[in-house]
């Protein structure tokens, strides 16, 4: 599976699974964050990405929540290569 594609995955199960009433996203922005660094790859930015809320269950949704955070990691190694 692509990487933007588990990134969205685990984020998704974590927000929508996670026990706890209160700090879903923190727990799935920080999942989301592990496996993308296991990967080597830190965002530049992810707000965009943290603010937009997501129905659970929705195919579409974590769909173009994959392919946001495929243009965010796009994105983040462009700027890298720019600037290193």
């Amino acid at each position: 599976m692509p990487l933007p594609s588990r990134a969205a995955r685990v984020y998704l199960d974590v927000a929508f699974f996670h026990p706890f009433a209160d700090g879903n996203a923190r727990s799935a922005a920080l999942a989301l964050y592990f496996v993308l660094a296991r990967e080597g790859v830190v965002l530049d930015q992810a707000a965009s990405l943290l603010m937009t809320v997501r129905p659970a269950g929705e195919t579409r949704g974590a769909e173009a929540m994959a392919r946001h955070v495929a243009a965010l990691v796009e994105r983040t190694r462009r700027h890298a290569r720019s600037t290193g």
